[in-house]
């Protein structure tokens, strides 16, 4: 179905804006700064709309005008409130939005307000792509800006906007640069009015968001929805502000574009009508949808006709095209066979559709989504086949990419663990197969931490770089290198001959890593510890396989690192370790070893407290404090995690219910959930319970679970588990989300309300376009599904500001504080409150 077709409802916002008459017209600016709505509902007793009040009103008051920004925002409202039904369609909405110059409406569904629906709204579900990728911004008629220089007063800059009914301006800065002032800005003033002495410079956007006048429609659009703004500044060739380009430019500039497409094919039309009135039917089929390409042929493939987008599209004009064949346009990329197999489908079915690619005039290759049909005539005999294909190659760029990121390492371009553990269970079924042996490596930087502590992460990352690139040109062709975390990298090489062939390649591994290489200006010698594990000597499943190489590479540590370590069955001694381990881990719970340390969490748009996360530690009596990490595993695959995890829920509950009853805390306490707790049964029960016996409500309770353990559902089993522990009134969210691989269909099916951006794209967020453009699209995800978006290992202000630009919610991390046990927390809660 075209987008503009597609009901008002589906673009519609369902959260609506909306005071009641008597609300003060400066509380009113203050939520929709708050909020950065340009409009807010005026809803009576009855809950029917009485009128709306805009940016464009707020413009009409005096911010220094006390008594009047105190009275009722009835009094100042547009009376007249445009009422859409939920199945008025896109285009019909439009028309009215351009008739009357509107810029909202509300949306309403069986006498019920369903959603609110904006002129931006609009224009981002055109559908126009391809008119707005070849209509530049100079060719919009746009009036010359506005621009006052930033010294001048707010007050007056209010003034003029009245007097020339301006929606924003342009102001000069004393250091030569340009910001921008609009409507948005008032209501700020009218919520503060003690802003409206300081000077233009002081609060305006800054910098300027300009671009150069061949930019496109397209593109302008796009920076519009993702700096998520309302304006753009069009820059002259000698670098001066010659114009300002809102949505409502843009929406003018699809509707000149749609008229010229229109007139364009009506001509055709017409031309074919009077060719041959027997042509009726076909010409039905051309025009059925302008916006992709179609060519018609005889019953010998023979080019007959091609409409306009067949050329943007191929670049091959009609006069060219006509009386070709389809094979004009074949890339060589499909196999003889695929052509067998299209005519045979088509002469047995009348129809084929599929993805081709084919290539341009110019030589560039490009995919299509293809139909073809076969028309006969009205003797049923075959006449015609009618092609309409369109161009998908950004859509099928931006899978692509996608899935890279999914699979690869963003640093070094690497698989990642997901994509390795595919690969090595391939590698051992085609090793079974053909009786043969592989092996692989687990590589571990010696003294990595050292480097990143000393010289920075930029340089640690330069060198994880360098060394994973370093691999992947040493190791032979068919080999596997992977990056799976931190500074652990992997090597797969199938067909080893023996141990002597293992022995030679991890020795190239060894060689490949051992450098003396500078970073951040810094002579620095690099080595590597690699343990060797031998399919089918040391195991036949990944897990095991890697397992056994883990454990001999820390051999190799042992051993003074820089080298090489095969498993072999003395490492087993480590395992009786862990058994010393995990009996330790039974006695902790009893003899009250565990603590639950918390740490804050702080809305980015305020900096005030909106929760917390519980983290457990253990004190050993002997060992001091073991890190979670080496005994959260232990207590999963020990089962021992359903009591510990009912320890630390119990805990948490209590700690959170005394808090809030203290009146030190609000908003919720975050709970690690680990899968093997979802696995295990009574989950339900132990949440319940854990409530009722600390007394706390329930909306204080969130609980989390990794992306990895909520992707993980083979039986579908977890969303039912899920959907149990929301009904509780808790809430629920994704941890670590963006490193692991996540089907966007099934995210839709968890009933979460946060996702939780993991601190590894955070690290390096101001100096990683990669890090940088992922947390954008997360941040973009969790938006347009309706969740919140949380932050973890926030350290530094610049990565607080990108979040808090991004809209992201919420943060943690050392920037607001450290975990810290409950009597800190409490004292930090206390000092919060004072």
């Amino acid at each position: 179905m075209s987008p503009l077709l597609q009901p008002i409802e589906q673009i519609a916002s369902a959260d609506i804006l909306a005071c009641t008459p008597d609300t003060p017209l400066n509380e009113a600016a203050r939520r929709m700064a708050e909020q950065r709505r340009a409009a807010i509902v005026v809803l009576g007793d009855d809950g029917r709309a009485l009128g709306i009040w805009t940016e464009a009103d707020a413009l009409r008051l005096d911010p220094g005008d006390t008594a009047r920004l105190a009275c009722p925002v009835s009094e100042w409202m547009s009376r007249s409130v445009l009422t859409l039904a939920a199945d008025t369609s896109i285009h019909d909405a439009t028309s009215l939005f351009r008739a009357r110059g509107l810029r909202h409406a509300l949306v309403e569904r069986d006498g019920r307000y369903v959603g609110f629906v904006s002129l931006s709204d609009i224009v981002l579900n055109q559908g126009a792509e391809s008119f707005l990728s070849v209509r530049r911004l100079d060719s919009l008629a746009v009036a010359p800006p506005l621009l006052l220089d930033g010294a001048v007063p707010v007050r007056e800059a209010l003034a003029v906007l009245r007097e020339r009914r301006f929606d924003a301006l342009v102001v000069c800065c004393a250091d030569g640069g340009y910001g921008m002032f609009t409507l948005r800005d008032v209501l700020f003033l009218l919520a503060e009015p003690c802003a409206q002495e300081a000077t233009l410079e002081t609060l305006c956007s800054r910098p300027l968001l300009a671009v150069p006048g061949a930019t496109s429609l397209l593109q302008a659009r796009q920076l519009l929805a993702e700096r998520q703004i309302r304006h753009l500044a069009l820059r002259a060739p000698d670098g001066s502000i010659c114009g300002v380009v809102g949505f409502a430019d843009i929406l003018a500039g699809i509707e000149q574009e749609f008229l010229l497409e229109l007139h364009t094919a009506l001509k055709e039309r017409d031309a074919a009508l009077l060719r041959s009135r027997q042509s009726l039917r076909l010409a039905d089929k051309v025009f059925e949808s302008t916006l992709e390409g179609i060519l018609i042929t005889d019953g010998d493939g023979t080019i007959l006709s091609v409409n306009p987008a067949f050329t943007r599209i191929t670049g091959y004009t009609a006069d060219e095209a006509v009386g070709q064949t389809p094979a004009l346009l074949k890339s060589g990329k499909q196999s003889p066979d695929f052509y067998r197999e299209l005519w045979s489908t088509l002469k047995r079915d009348g129809q084929w559709q599929g993805e081709v690619v084919n290539r341009r005039k110019n030589g560039l290759l490009y995919t299509e989504h293809l139909s073809i049909t076969a028309i006969s005539d009205e003797n049923d005999a075959l006449g015609h086949y009618v092609a309409v294909f369109s161009d998908i190659t950004r859509r099928k760029q931006a899978e692509e990419r996608l899935h890279f990121l999914a699979n690869h390492d963003a640093l070094t371009g690497l698989p990642n663990r997901t994509l390795f553990l595919e690969r090595l269970a391939e590698a051992i079924a085609a090793a079974q197969a053909g009786k043969e042996r592989l092996a692989l490596f687990f590589v571990d930087l010696d003294r990595f931490k050292l480097v990143n502590d000393t010289l920075g992460h930029a340089a640690g990352d330069e060198l994880l770089a360098r060394i994973g690139a370093d691999l992947r040109e040493a190791m032979p062709e068919g080999a596997t290198v992977a990056r799976l975390s931190g500074d652990e990298f992997t090597v797969l090489i199938p067909g080893i001959a023996g141990v002597e062939d293992a022995a030679r390649h991890a020795q190239r591994v060894l060689e490949a890593v051992a450098d003396e290489t500078e970073l951040a200006g810094e002579e620095v010698f690099v080595t590597a510890s690699v343990g060797v594990s031998l399919y089918p000597d040391d195991g036949v499943a990944p897990e095991t396989l890697l397992t056994h190489a883990d454990t001999a590479m820390y051999r190799a540590k042992e051993r003074g690192k820089n080298t090489f370590q095969f498993y072999t069955a003395e490492l087993n001694v480590r395992a009786i370790e862990r058994l010393k381990l995990e009996y330790a881990l039974r006695r902790a719970l009893a003899q009250d070893e565990f603590e639950l340390w918390y740490q804050p969490k702080v809305s980015l748009a305020t900096g005030a407290p909106v929760g917390a996360e519980a983290l457990l530690r253990w004190r050993h009596p002997e060992l001091g404090m073991v890190s979670p990490a080496q005994f959260i595993p232990i207590a999963e695959e020990s089962a021992l995690i359903g009591a510990i995890g009912e320890w630390v829920l119990a805990t948490a509950c209590r700690d959170t219910r005394r808090w809030v009853a203290e009146g030190l805390f609000a908003g919720r306490m975050a709970v690690n959930l680990s899968g093997r707790q979802l696995k295990l049964g009574g989950l339900v029960d132990t949440v319940r319970a854990a409530l009722a016996d600390s007394g706390l409500e329930s909306d204080y309770l969130e609980l989390e679970v990794t992306e990895s353990v909520a992707m993980d559902d083979a039986d579908g089993g977890q969303v039912g588990m899920l959907d149990e522990l929301r009904a509780l009134g808790v809430q629920l969210s994704i941890d670590d989300f963006g490193t692991g691989y996540s089907s966007l269909a099934y995210l839709k099916r968890l009933p979460v309300q946060v996702l939780k951006i993991d601190r590894s794209f955070i690290a390096d967020l101001s100096h990683d376009k990669d890090d940088a453009a992922i947390t954008t699209a997360i941040v973009s995800i969790a938006k347009s599904l309706g969740l919140a978006v949380v932050a973890e290992g926030v350290e530094e202000v610049a990565q607080r500001d990108f979040l808090a630009a991004l809209g992201c919610d919420a943060a943690q991390g050392y920037l607001f504080g450290k975990p810290m046990p409950a009597a800190h927390f409490e004292a930090y809660l206390a000092a919060q409150r004072r």
